[in-house]
Parts: C-alpha cells; structure tokens; sequence
C-alpha cells in the first residue's frame, strides 16, 4: 500500500534527516529504541524478513507504543534522504514522528 501523501512524507523524513532527528541503519534505530530516543521507524518494503522480524522483536521488548510503517523501497528513501543504501529509518522527533503517521493514515 502506497499512501497517495508518499511525496509529503518523503519530503518530512527529509527534513528530519536535515535537522539531525532522522537516525539510518538498523543498528542505530536499535540503539535509539533501546535508549527511548524513537518515535516511529520506517522500513522500506523491500526489506528482508530477517530485519523486519529484528525489529519488530526489539520493539516487542522495549516498547509497545512504537510505530512501525512500511513505505517505499531502499533504493528510492536512500537516495531521496542522500544516504547509503538503507531499509530502516528512525525518527526521534514527536511532532515529525506524528505527523508522518497522520499521513500515512490519511
């Protein structure tokens, strides 16, 4: 499912990204959920089963609150975010947090 708002939320996680509240990586979305840091993480929907089954197992232990969206591809987030090829995104700011979901909902 590809919300008809995709641009706009391409558009927050990179102004995110430019405020320093976007966290790339599996390993640092980890770190960051573990230190309460993440409001909402973002997986690309081609991400292997292996990542997405980590994370939501992480999430599982450390919070119950956390949101996960699946939304666009590696290739597309990354290079749109100027990052090396990555399937996980985090964003540790609430309102960039809040309103990327309010969105992908709409």
């Amino acid at each position: 499912m590809i919300p008809e708002n995709a641009p706009k939320i391409l558009n927050l996680m990179q102004f995110a990204r430019k405020s320093g509240k976007l966290v790339a990586g599996i390993d640092a979305c980890l770190r960051g959920l573990h230190r309460k840091h993440i409001h909402l993480i973002v997986i690309a929907s081609d991400s292997s089963e292996r990542t997405i089954k980590r994370v939501n197992h992480e999430i599982g232990l450390y919070s119950s609150k956390l949101q996960v969206i699946t939304f666009g591809e590696q290739i597309e987030l990354s290079t749109a975010l100027g990052l090396p090829k990555t399937g996980v995104f985090g964003i540790s700011d609430k309102n960039f947090a809040a309103k990327i979901i309010e969105y992908w909902q709409a």
